[in-house]
């Protein structure tokens, strides 16, 4: 019996992804492509719509992976979209189009469908029985607590590091006047949710913004390692924010797609942890996209067993 091999779209507010993977007969996953276009779909948002123009970006990107997708053979293909389709008034418009000139099918996720997801996607990458999980997307952030490694608070905030980047007017330079507003913004929003004050739990962090923040550390103190601690972080922010966006090309493990946006990113992890009062903040390399994946791989074994 020949492997298995599955496509994920995931079209975010912040980068639209492919990632496709190679899965063997116990179920065992790899990711064997990708492709990544950052196409910030939350800058084509117009009175609460997604613009035409940003309709026939999403179209133009989804018929290229096609072309990426065409050269191999899929076995089943899963699309899903979140914060920028999800907010869009015209929700049901952009997939008709979707549908009608690719042929892709896609799922919008709910607010808990998004945490959910993340938080299954790291569950089983981590040795804690405690934790939060904050996955900071373009266009909204969506925070979890799990107790004994069961999900049991959630959260989705409509802000992301694309939008707060836009609604602070970070420019090519920062300043301290705009980190102070965004941290009092920020701790105005985490502190309207009793769950996370002062619980100290370790806060694990998903995505994108916080893999290119591990990358920084990562390269800065020649380390591997995926733990930080408030300091180390707060080190990198002024760093990056004492710098144009232009000189930040220059930071070894910062991506050149995120160097506009990391700024509010790394914010929003820091002042998390102040409010937790967390030891520590750990960068998870799985995502959103695990999470769908183990939850078809679990379907799909559950089925045949039944079998």
């Amino acid at each position: 019996m020949k492997n298995k091999v599955v496509a994920l779209i995931d079209m975010g507010s912040n980068s639209i992804r492919l990632a496709i993977y190679q899965i063997d007969n116990v179920g065992h996953y790899k990711e064997i492509q990708k492709e990544k276009v950052a196409a910030r779909l939350i800058n084509y948002m117009e009175n609460g719509k997604l613009t035409k123009e940003g309709i026939e970006l999403v179209i133009s990107t989804l018929k290229d992976f096609q072309t990426a997708m065409d050269a191999m053979e899929i076995d089943e293909l899963t699309g899903f979209a979140t914060a920028a389709i999800r907010q869009s008034s015209n929700q049901a418009e952009i997939l008709n189009e979707i549908k009608k000139q690719t042929g892709i099918s896609m799922k919008v996720l709910s607010e808990y469908e998004e945490a959910y997801y993340g938080y299954l996607g790291v569950i089983d990458s981590i040795d804690l029985k405690d934790g939060i999980t904050i996955d900071i997307g373009g266009g909204s952030t969506e925070i979890t607590l799990f107790h004994k490694r069961k999900l049991v608070e959630f959260f989705s905030f409509p802000f992301g590091a694309v939008s707060l980047n836009s609604k602070f007017a970070f420019g090519e330079q920062v300043t301290t006047k705009q980190l102070g507003e965004l941290r009092t913004f920020l701790l105005s929003q985490f502190q309207k949710l009793p769950w996370l004050a002062n619980i100290n739990y370790p806060i694990i962090g998903i995505g994108g913004t916080a893999r290119n923040l591990g990358r920084i550390y990562q390269k800065g103190q020649h380390t591997n390692e995926h733990s930080l601690t408030f300091d180390d972080i707060n080190k990198i922010l002024l760093e990056l924010s004492s710098l144009s966006v232009e000189e930040r090309s220059k930071i070894k493990g910062l991506s050149k797609k995120r160097k506009d946006i990391i700024i509010p990113g790394i914010m929003t992890f820091l002042t998390l942890m102040e409010v937790v009062q967390t030891p520590y903040f750990i960068f998870s390399e799985k995502s959103i996209r695990d999470g769908i994946l183990k939850e078809k791989l679990t379907a799909s074994s559950k089925q045949q067993n039944i079998i």
